[in-house]
């Protein structure tokens, strides 16, 4: 396997956001309202415009929230991100925030790969242990679980309009 992860600069936001918003159509699509992802795809550039803009400041006031990009063969194809728990039950842990890769590069031990670096990275930290929101009906809660994740609760979110579940996972680490 020939891949690189890396923390996010300025100049990858784009292929940042391209991953993230062509992983959620694939992954949310019959999830989530149909109308939603497509304004997401569509509006791809100003998504990464806003975040371009705010950037610099997100650094300075979210310190502890880090994005990172797997490349395979120079391609962008998955990302991670981690920060502190933002769950009210979990304040002293970290948080995987996202972990998303294109169907292409599924079932082949990336998802394990950034799983991993988020663990080590929430280590490096200084936390002891993680939590991960998945929604209910996502096929990588199965993912989440094979990797020792022990479902802790369940809460309700909407997103798009459209009333979803998403399961909390724990984890030491």
């Amino acid at each position: 396997m020939d891949y690189t992860i890396k923390e996010i600069e300025k100049k990858d936001l784009y292929d940042y956001m391209y991953v993230n918003t062509y992983a959620w159509d694939e992954t949310y699509r019959g999830i989530m309202a149909d109308e939603f992802l497509d304004k997401i795809k569509n509006e791809l550039k100003q998504n990464v415009e806003r975040l371009e803009n705010k950037f610099d400041r997100t650094k300075i006031d979210e310190p502890d929230y880090k994005r990172y990009l797997l490349y395979v063969n120079e391609e962008p194809v998955g990302i991670v991100a981690i920060c502190n728990s933002r769950e009210e039950k979990y304040p002293k842990s970290g948080e995987l925030c996202s972990l998303y890769l294109l169907n292409k590069q599924k079932k082949k031990g990336y998802g394990r790969i950034l799983f991993e670096k988020a663990k080590q990275e929430l280590k490096n930290m200084g936390f002891n242990d993680m939590i991960i929101y998945c929604l209910k009906d996502n096929p990588t809660t199965k993912f989440y679980e094979h990797m020792g994740g022990k479902l802790v609760f369940k809460k309700e979110r909407t997103i798009g309009g459209k009333d979803l579940i998403e399961n909390v996972y724990y984890y030491h680490i």
